[in-house]
């Protein structure tokens, strides 16, 4: 009797999921249905990750924008801060889209939830530091921290870069990601100890990391 992952790989599904794309598990495995285990272990774990990041970039967004409206004195702190040009464009951008999809109706509020992760990320960098960093005093952003922003930006580099691979898709097997994954605990537990503490009780991710070779060799199967 055919275990599911090979009527999985009869049935196409390898060849709509892309041949390049695939070739990168088969490299990986030494049969197609090793293969389609790993990609689907590859859902699962990534999956498992997502919670974390939703924490993450919630709780950056609100950390640092609480602490650019005090110093700024104005909720719209964007139009205070002098921003770098490629930023002012990521802020004009959430409010074109918020004229569109909230016509005379959107706060300085809404323009927060409309900056992603990647804009928050941007504003602890090198180009900042005397501007935000010390003027603003964004180090009390980050209670539990008392390292260099420089480690801190390097460290909310490399998990905005694995949450795009996530968000998009991407192969992240071949990661450290119990790395990661405690990196992304660090960085919560920089903002907030219960944070971090609520995401480590609830996260899948260390039972699922654990069970990827049996994954893989078909004595389990993932749930995503």
């Amino acid at each position: 009797m055919s275990q599911p992952h090979e009527s999985i790989w009869r049935g196409g599904v390898a060849s709509l999921i892309g041949g390049p794309r695939f070739q990168t598990y088969l490299s990986a495995t030494t049969t197609p249905a090793e293969a389609i285990r790993l990609y689907s272990w590859n859902i699962e774990v990534s999956a498992s990750l997502w919670g974390g990041f939703h924490l993450a970039e919630v709780c950056l967004r609100n950390a640092l924008n609480d602490r650019l409206v005090e110093h700024f004195g104005t909720r719209a702190w964007w139009d205070s801060a002098q921003l770098h040009e490629s930023d002012l464009a990521v802020v004009r951008s959430a409010h074109r889209h918020l004229f569109r999809s909230r016509p005379g109706e959107f706060t300085p509020g809404h323009v927060v939830a409309e900056l992603g992760f990647g804009f928050w990320i941007g504003l602890l960098g090198n180009r900042y530091h005397a501007r935000l960093w010390e003027a603003a005093k964004l180090d009390s952003a980050f209670p539990h921290y008392a390292g260099r922003r420089r480690d801190l930006h390097t460290a909310l580099e490399r998990l905005r870069k694995l949450r795009n691979r996530v968000a998009h898709h991407e192969p992240i097997f071949n990661r450290d990601l119990a790395y990661d994954h405690e990196l992304l605990l660090s960085i919560l537990g920089y903002l907030s100890s219960d944070v971090a503490r609520w995401c480590r009780t609830h996260s899948r991710f260390g039972s699922i990391i654990l069970r990827r070779d049996a994954v893989v060799s078909g004595l389990h199967i993932p749930a995503f």
